[in-house]
């Protein structure tokens, strides 16, 4: 879409979304507003980032400053799945979908089963907007940021951004990736941080922690900062 070559366009969206609702409201206990796409347990994440506070008048006069008001946005979502950061797509659309309009976009909604429509349609650039969550590997913020912002040749989502390209970030990430040092490391991230924020390819929404139910009687089932839960230890307690 041409219209979100203009960083006002993208920096309406951003103004235009109402974090603090979806993470009260869709999403577990523990999850947060996200300011930035790692989360503050990742070394490189900064709270001296550009934030984009929920602002619906703001994004109507940045969407009127760039002769936008009204543009048309493509909306896809995902249905027949549920993620740790995304337990009900068509409720977060719904309420991403209301706050756009709120703000003067319009929107063509697109739903598609998660795999493999969803997954290939997004992935091919087909959306101009789109749910997408991550998690993480392990404890590193390559493996958030690069994972998308890196050069397209580097990363696994180069279509998902259309026409993304911004050779300060890609540097910072490839310098940052290099760096042996561990402190120097993490500074290196967080000015990488700052310049996706302020470029703003995509608009982060918030942290949630996965989790872990079982009954009553479970014991010693021990988290994975993997996700990749060792069964062998579980007993279950008459």
């Amino acid at each position: 879409n041409p219209a979100l070559k203009d960083e006002r366009v993208r920096q309406a969206i951003a103004h235009a979304i109402d974090r603090e609702t979806i993470v009260n409201s869709l999403l577990p206990e523990g999850a947060e507003p996200a300011i930035e796409f790692i989360p503050p347990a990742v070394d490189g994440w900064t709270e001296d980032v550009t934030t984009y506070e929920y602002d619906p008048e703001k994004a109507k006069q940045l969407l009127t400053e760039a002769g936008a008001m009204g543009t048309t946005l493509r909306f896809y979502y995902p249905t027949d799945v549920s993620r740790p950061y995304l337990p009900d797509p068509a409720a977060m659309f719904e309420v991403i979908n209301k706050n756009l309009t709120d703000a003067g976009f319009k929107t063509e909604p697109v739903s598609l089963p998660w795999n493999p429509d969803y997954l290939d349609a997004v992935s091919a650039g087909q959306a101009d907007l789109h749910l997408l969550g991550w998690t993480g590997d392990y404890n590193d913020a390559y493996n958030f940021i690069g994972t998308f912002f890196a050069e397209a040749s580097n990363n696994q989502a180069s279509a998902e951004f259309g026409a993304f390209s911004a050779p300060e970030i890609f540097a910072a990430l490839d310098e940052a990736d290099r760096e042996p040092d561990a402190a120097n490391r993490t500074e290196m991230y967080q000015e990488a941080n700052r310049l996706i924020m302020d470029y703003l390819p995509g608009v982060p929404i918030s942290h949630s922690p996965p989790a872990l139910v079982v009954a009553e009687n479970v014991q010693g089932l021990e988290p994975s900062p993997l996700t990749a839960e060792v069964f062998s230890t579980v007993s279950i307690s008459d």
